[in-house]
């Protein structure tokens, strides 16, 4: 019999790895029409990944990485965007 633990975190997962699959399918399609259904299809994904991962937050089931310094998130952001300007991005 599965725990109330490991039915969550399984939830979890499923509800992130459907996020991916979604955003792969979206990036595939060639009809705008249905990369919209799938982007959207996406945001209930990540609203229910976030749901589960705030219900196993405070069930003590998941802890979360602490946030990164902002120098290190600004550093990133910057070579994001230099990356993305220079037409870079293999």
């Amino acid at each position: 019999m599965y725990t109330d633990r490991e039915m969550t975190l399984d939830a979890l997962e499923i509800a992130k790895t459907g996020a991916v699959s979604f955003t792969q399918a979206a990036t595939e399609t060639s009809n705008p029409a249905i990369r919209q259904a799938l982007l959207q299809m996406r945001a209930q994904c990540e609203q229910t990944q976030q749901q589960i991962g705030q219900y196993a937050q405070t069930k003590n089931y998941y802890k979360p990485a602490p946030p990164a310094p902002h120098q290190d998130v600004a550093a990133i952001n910057q070579f994001l965007q230099q990356t993305i300007a220079s037409g870079n991005l293999q």
